[in-house]
């Protein structure tokens, strides 16, 4: 073979952009030094990254040592400054900034946003979370929004630990959003009532720990919305969302209330407390989403989903379960909400541990044939009396089951727990075509 050689630097400039914006933005300025033609190149980044490790790189240099905490921030403030004086007048995609700032630098944040707009950027993405609750959160600045025609290419805002005041003037200025993405900006006075008015444009919206006002209600505002996430604690929950098609609550809730959500077919929730009746949950969701082919829950206590007996999900193929289980809990009654789903599909159970000792409670229940149930999945599983009873009445009833996976829960003694689980369930099994992993 021949001599070596510069084999990188005879690859196209746009190719070397690339291989350059997998490293952080300290390194892809390092090589700068290395010829005239790469004095430059690191500046081609679609996507501009700024946090601790691309700016201060491994934590071993001595300005990260013997630097103080406000020290560092100014240092970090001056270094992104100084990657946009070299960045002026390109393109990017994306700015990301993940570091601790308060409002006092709202001067050079504010520079950031401008000069991200002028280079075309598509998204912002700001997370100053890691500060002292003393400190003045950053205020997004609205009024430099893009409108009109600069406004087609903005389209994604991400923030947390910000504030987003919202003055009536520049409501309109949300227009051009397509996903907003807040976390822990509070949002209680009039921020959300601003936020539903302004964003007409919004497909996706995500609100974590937003200080949310109580009732959280969505009366047809956002036609384009198709996935909403909100986590917080709340009184009720009202939905009236003509194209919303993914709903995911985690938090505590009194009430839920989905009224013209024709599309609606996949809710995911996650009610530790479960303030709510699990009969409650099952109603309000089979009579206000008739379109559901997904559904999520997680109690969080040892308390099933008991449906009324009225309950259909004529359109169910998914369901997923997190139960407590303790070791008097009846599991069969599960069978329940399985029964009121003709066309399910595919059932997913997630076992956690509850509480020890009781009397155990065992009906009788008459076999109901599940003609659609392919696939069974149950997570930590124990081998107790009543996680067992479950899996075998399914491998009994369920007319064309594909594949049983059982994954036992991790102990001193799990391979023994795997072959006694394994040997049991396999003299169960009628259906010879049932695939039964135990894992």
């Amino acid at each position: 073979m021949g001599g070596g050689g510069d084999h990188i630097s005879e690859l196209p400039d746009d190719i070397l952009a690339i291989i350059l914006s997998f490293l952080s933005i300290r390194d892809a300025v390092r090589t700068r030094v290395l010829s005239r033609r790469w004095r430059y190149l690191y500046t081609r980044r679609s996507l501009l990254h700024f946090d601790a490790s691309s700016v201060f790189g491994d934590g071993e240099d001595n300005v990260v040592k013997y630097s103080s905490g406000e020290e560092l921030r100014s240092i970090f403030v001056t270094a992104v400054d100084q990657a946009f004086l070299h960045c002026k007048g390109l393109k990017i995609r994306t700015l990301k900034v993940h570091y601790g700032l308060r409002n006092d630098y709202f001067c050079h944040i504010d520079r950031w946003v401008e000069s991200s707009i002028a280079m075309e950027a598509e998204t912002i993405d700001f997370n100053f979370s890691f500060l002292p609750q003393y400190c003045e959160s950053y205020n997004f600045p609205c009024h430099l929004l893009p409108i009109g025609k600069d406004s087609s290419r903005f389209k994604h805002l991400s923030l947390s630990g910000c504030m987003l005041r919202i003055p009536p003037a520049y409501t309109s200025r949300l227009n051009c959003l397509s996903t907003l993405d807040l976390s822990h900006v509070p949002l209680r006075d009039s921020g959300l009532e601003s936020i539903i008015s302004g964003c007409s444009s919004l497909t996706w919206l995500r609100l974590i720990n937003c200080s949310l006002p109580m009732t959280l209600c969505l009366n047809g505002q956002l036609l384009s919305l198709k996935v909403l996430i909100v986590e917080d604690v709340l009184r009720d929950v009202q939905m009236i969302s003509l194209n919303l098609e993914c709903f995911e609550f985690s938090g505590h809730a009194q009430n839920f209330t989905f009224d013209d959500v024709p599309y609606l077919n996949k809710v995911l929730l996650t009610l530790p407390n479960a303030s709510l009746k699990s009969s409650s949950i099952c109603s309000t969701l089979a009579m206000g989403t008739p379109g559901l082919q997904l559904l999520s829950l997680s109690l969080g206590i040892e308390m099933l989903p008991l449906p009324p007996s009225s309950t259909r999900f004529s359109c169910l193929k998914q369901l997923i379960l997190f139960i407590m289980v303790s070791t008097n809990l009846d599991l069969l009654a599960i069978t329940h909400i399985l029964n009121a789903s003709p066309v399910l599909e595919i059932l997913q159970l997630k076992l956690g541990q509850g509480s020890n000792g009781g009397q155990r409670e065992k009906r009788e229940y008459s076999s109901h044939q599940y003609l659609h149930l392919k696939e069974v999945e149950i997570k930590r599983f124990r081998d107790q009396w009543n996680e067992m009873e479950l899996a075998i009445y399914l491998l009994r009833n369920a007319c064309v089951l594909q594949r049983m996976v059982v994954e036992v829960a991790e102990n001193h003694r799990m391979e023994d727990l795997k072959e006694r689980v394994g040997n049991t369930l396999q003299k169960e099994k009628i259906n010879p075509h049932t695939e039964l992993i135990v894992i």
